[in-house]
């Protein structure tokens, strides 16, 4: 069997002859080393001239060692203030975790009391992890997307032997098992997404499970096959999509609670599939946010392109 195109990449990176990692020609076009004076002219001060492009790194490394710094004492003041470990002084009952106990079921609707925690109570937090995911997301594509600066001959003759291999139809075997398994895969994914506020589970558990449906998909039926329903532009529009929703419904749960308003949003019959309120739709918003970045971190690792 032939190795994986995006494990032959990895080798080389690892041993580090990879040409898919040389530097832009843009950038190498601005750092070009000035020619040597004669011998008989000694080098000095006078012929050292900075380039923009100097400084710049310069103001860069500055100012980036000034946040290193700030973030650091940031995290050394609060942990100076955390309450002492035995200090008498330290509540001995935690209020919020008997709030959480005995009132999730009642304000949040779940009878998955993990789930209120994560995605209601502290749903801003979560919000945060999701926004990192697309960040990630975001930052793979600019630093791995193929383009005429970061990809070499050989690069674009592995490719075209990739998908030589994969109109091919050389994983037979592969494919018939992908047939009967992928929709498995993926309706189990959709009932981890969809049953987090019910049963362990929810968005990341079941948007890792589409994600990982959506890789078997591609070894199997080949990149040309999934790129027509699932490209860069769909992928990024779900995930703005499912961001916006979360913030939205997220935003409006924090504005009602903390001015003390009716919340119109319906909690529906502890136990239910329509219940838990927002969670749901959190859920199935989280579970996207996790299906499109797995599967775009796979696809870029291994082709440069969704």
């Amino acid at each position: 069997m032939k190795t994986p195109l995006w494990y032959r990449k990895l080798e080389r990176w690892v041993e580090g002859d990879s040409s898919a990692l040389a530097e832009p020609l843009a950038h190498r076009d601005g750092l070009v080393e000035k020619t040597s004076p004669a011998p008989d002219k000694p080098l000095g001060p006078s012929l050292i001239k900075a380039t923009p492009q100097d400084a710049l790194r310069q103001i860069s490394r500055v100012l980036a060692i000034a946040c290193c710094a700030v973030f650091t004492l940031l995290m050394l003041t609060t942990v100076a203030l955390l309450p002492r470990f035995g200090s008498d002084t330290n509540p001995v009952v935690n209020e919020t975790i008997r709030r959480y106990v005995e009132n999730g079921l009642e304000e949040v609707g779940a009878t998955n009391l993990v789930t209120n925690i994560i995605l209601v109570y502290r749903g801003f937090d979560t919000y945060g992890e999701s926004c990192v995911l697309f960040l990630g997301a975001s930052a793979v594509a600019m630093l791995l997307e193929a383009d005429r600066k970061n990809t070499s001959r050989e690069d674009k003759r592995e490719l075209k032997e990739y998908d030589r291999l994969d109109r091919s139809g050389n994983n037979q075997i592969l494919r018939h098992l992908a047939t009967v398994l992928a929709p498995i895969v993926m309706l189990y994914g959709m009932y981890i997404l969809c049953n987090g506020h019910l049963s362990p589970g929810g968005g990341f558990a079941g948007g890792s499970i589409l994600g990982g449906a959506l890789i078997l998909c591609e070894n199997a039926f080949g990149y040309e096959r999934v790129r027509k329903f699932f490209n860069r532009k769909v992928s990024t529009a779900i995930r703005v999509a499912a961001l916006l929703l979360y913030a939205v419904l997220i935003c409006y749960t924090i504005f009602v609670g903390a001015n003390g308003l009716e919340n119109r949003i319906p909690l529906g019959t502890p136990g239910s599939f329509l219940s838990a309120g927002i969670i749901l739709p959190i859920n199935v918003a989280v579970g996207l946010v996790v299906a499109c970045t797995m599967y775009s971190f796979y696809a870029y690792f291994g082709r440069g392109e969704l």
